[in-house]
């Protein structure tokens, strides 16, 4: 007799009960069950979910068998769903195997959807690459606990703003390297030309930083106002 691994088995189990309700009609169901069976089977949606990925980080060799360049092109060709949502799984599949143990409990636990863990795996990966892992894991682990309110996309704005919420003080130091990355950017680009137009006029065009261009308009109203009849 050829042994059944058991994630095959239980694949086949869920299959086979869910096979065994196809044929029944919800619009009987009262309105708690309704209720009940929508929330449960979300719940198991993302249970399986959980299962399924980590046997997609590691099914290359099965890629490799069937001549397909990885596990994600072979099995959006296998179920015919789109590529990019393929391999939006696979990416998931493999930092959840390695890097996002908090993330992957809340899926197997069902507490956290595969919408809301695409959300949060983008946030941890956009975060700086000098950011330390006890950072990362405390912002993981925040956006983790915040799945039992937000969906997906309130979870992605939420990630964008992480660091002000669990490193504060490196949030600020990294606006500030922004800031003056982009000063030091702006000054390398800064430009002012000057064409005379024959008739007593020059024509001024000018791409100045932010801060250059303020100054200018000071000192170009503090010249020009009041303007006089007589054109001083």
């Amino acid at each position: 007799m050829v042994r059944v691994h058991p994630l095959v088995e239980a694949a086949r189990d869920v299959r086979g009960v869910l096979k065994s309700v196809a044929d029944v009609n919800p619009a009987f169901m009262t309105t708690d069950e309704k209720a009940e069976a929508l929330l449960a089977l979300s719940t198991a949606q993302a249970v399986l979910a959980e299962a399924r990925l980590p046997v997609l980080a590691v099914a290359g060799d099965g890629a490799d068998a069937h001549g397909a360049r990885d596990v994600g092109v072979w099995l959006a060709a296998a179920t015919r769903v789109r590529r990019g949502e393929a391999a939006a799984d696979l990416r998931l599949a493999r930092v959840l195997d390695t890097d996002l143990p908090v993330l992957a409990a809340g899926l197997r636990e069902g507490r956290v959807t595969v919408g809301q863990a695409h959300a949060v795996a983008r946030a941890i990966a956009e975060l700086p690459t000098h950011v330390d892992p006890e950072v990362r894991a405390r912002a993981e682990a925040h956006l983790v606990a915040q799945c039992a309110d937000f969906g997906p996309a309130e979870i992605t704005r939420l990630g964008r703003g992480i660091l002000d919420a669990v490193a504060p003080e490196i949030a600020e130091a990294i606006e500030a390297q922004r800031l003056l990355d982009l000063e030091a950017n702006a000054a390398q680009r800064a430009r002012l030309r000057m064409r005379r137009l024959g008739d007593g006029l020059t024509r001024l065009s000018a791409v100045l930083p932010d801060a250059t261009a303020t100054r200018l308009a000071t000192y170009l109203n503090a010249y020009t106002n009041p303007r006089h009849h007589d054109g001083t």
